[in-house]
């Protein structure tokens, strides 16, 4: 399936414990890898994302929101900024926390608007009817951050992006 789709491909599968990664086509990574989520359920997946760890709220909702799907298809966007315009951008756990530990800036250079873009991750879930597992779609979008700086409505996007980073 994922020959025929420009879209990385996350199956994920009901058990006692809840919602598990049970397969997937991952080519373009957005600070993670597959190897390490793996079999794992839903809020251990989601363990390094802040509010999102084991018996919190966000993660029974998560939970929940997937337990409810039905024949529909849901769709979200995530947004991140990163430095360079590579679309492979895997992470391990512990290469995560280093950059967020160990080095100052990213930039190689500091130079922020030769090097980072916006990584816009278009995201759907459906749930399959026969199986009745989970089939999570993510495509990548990356664009420079100055575009921003020559798009009509920058104020407001600016605005909003400073608001969630906050």
């Amino acid at each position: 399936a994922s020959l025929l789709v420009q879209e990385d491909l996350i199956l994920m599968r009901r058990d006692d414990s809840g919602w598990r990664l049970a397969a997937g086509s991952l080519c373009f990574p957005s600070s993670w890898a597959l190897t390490e989520k793996f079999g794992k359920p839903l809020q251990q997946i989601h363990e390094p994302v802040p509010g999102f760890g084991p018996g919190t709220r966000p993660a029974d909702l998560i939970n929940r929101m997937f337990d409810g799907l039905q024949g529909q298809a849901v769709e979200r966007y995530n947004w991140s900024i990163q430095s360079g315009d590579a679309l492979y951008h895997p992470l391990s756990n512990v290469e995560r926390i280093d950059r967020a530990t160990n080095r100052p800036t990213r930039f190689p250079d500091g130079d922020v608007k030769a090097h980072a873009f916006i990584r816009v991750e278009r995201q759907t879930l459906r749930k399959l009817p026969a199986s009745r597992d989970i089939l999570f779609t993510i495509r990548i979008h990356l664009d420079p951050l100055a575009v921003l700086a020559r798009h009509p409505d920058r104020a407001t996007l600016a605005a909003s992006f400073a608001a969630q980073l906050e």
